[in-house]
């Protein structure tokens, strides 16, 4: 499969073209089904073929994870810390997390998954990771999670946009412009479009983007404005992009998930810590909002106590992250 033909997979082997062919016989017969169709003197894979090595190079990469694992143990790296992360965590939040905690707690080797929200939490229910950064979603059984920060939506707008020089953008102020939507997939799309419901005419969506740094890059060049947190908008900072404060507010919660009954094999209080102050610093990189504009939370909540508080904007406040999510 790899190669597309019994000659390249005889000389990638080093062994006749005979040799293949008899193999794959063997396989078929010991499977039960077909692995490949003769099509035009090429061997082409089945569906089932597809599906079955799928699994096998999923196996194979289990097998090169324990075998570094091995190396690891060898030459005593004794931990393995496994972090499950939005995408917009991966980029923002984790490398300051993990240089700070090997260089004030262990050095620790880690692993970071990159997936959904809704994958990074499923990952920590079946133990495939120590630790989840995700946006909230509805309380999972055996899950226990904690707040790091809830952010407001900031509005992204390109270089000599019409509002650069205002205080705060209003959804009635975008009425008509071009917009980098999330996609139905993404777990701000409810609360934006409520955002702009009772505003007349919603923007106009010239581009559907699932990732949110992606959608940085498109307001970048220019293609239209969009709504994302400061998290996502932080590799961006220092970019043409024109960043404002936006109402209504739209509310971003980011947090850390682990399985209760799964005791830590690291310092899990010190990271949640690392976490928070990275958050705040990525807070500071924004403009705030106006305390005289609508919801008065902070950018950048760092209790969790404080940060669980509901929204007191009424319904025009929406909490992102309930939907999948590829952010």
């Amino acid at each position: 499969m790899l190669t597309g033909s019994v000659t390249g997979a005889a000389t990638r082997l080093y062994v006749t073209q005979p040799a293949i062919s008899h193999l794959i016989r063997d396989v078929e017969a010991i499977l039960g089904f077909t692995l490949f169709d003769r099509r035009f003197g090429r061997l082409v894979p089945t569906a089932r073929a597809e599906l079955l090595f799928g699994e096998i190079e999923r196996s194979f990469v289990s097998l090169d994870y324990l075998n570094d694992f091995s190396s690891r143990l060898r030459d005593g790296e004794q931990r393995t810390i496994n972090f499950g992360a939005v995408p917009v965590a991966s980029i923002a939040l984790l490398p300051h997390v993990i240089r700070s905690y090997r260089e004030s707690v262990a050095a620790d080797f880690f692993m970071v998954w990159s997936r959904s929200s809704e994958q990074v939490i499923s990952m920590v229910s079946s133990q495939k990771v120590d630790l989840g950064f995700a946006l909230a979603i509805p309380p999972i059984p055996g899950v226990q999670s904690d707040v790091l920060a809830v952010f407001r939506a900031l509005c992204l707008l390109p270089a000599g946009h019409r509002l650069k020089d205002v205080e705060v953008v209003t959804a009635s102020d975008l009425q008509g412009d071009r917009m980098i939507a999330p996609s139905n997939e993404e777990g701000i799309l409810d609360a934006t479009s409520e955002a702009f419901r009772s505003h007349g005419l919603p923007p106009t969506a010239i581009v559907e983007c699932p990732a949110a740094t992606a959608a940085c890059a498109m307001v970048e060049a220019g293609i239209g404005f969009t709504l994302l947190d400061p998290v996502a908008a932080f590799p961006f900072r220092n970019s043409s992009i024109i960043f404002k404060p936006f109402e209504p507010p739209i509310l971003f919660e980011f947090r850390a998930y682990w399985l209760e009954a799964r005791k830590p094999i690291f310092d899990r209080t010190r990271v949640l810590a690392l976490a928070r102050q990275r958050m705040a610093e990525i807070a500071a990189c924004f403009p705030p909002p106006l305390s005289g504009t609508g919801d008065r939370r902070l950018t950048v909540v760092s209790a969790a106590s404080e940060a669980s508080e509901p929204a007191h904007a009424g319904s025009t406040s929406r909490r992102a992250g309930q939907g999948r999510s590829r952010r």
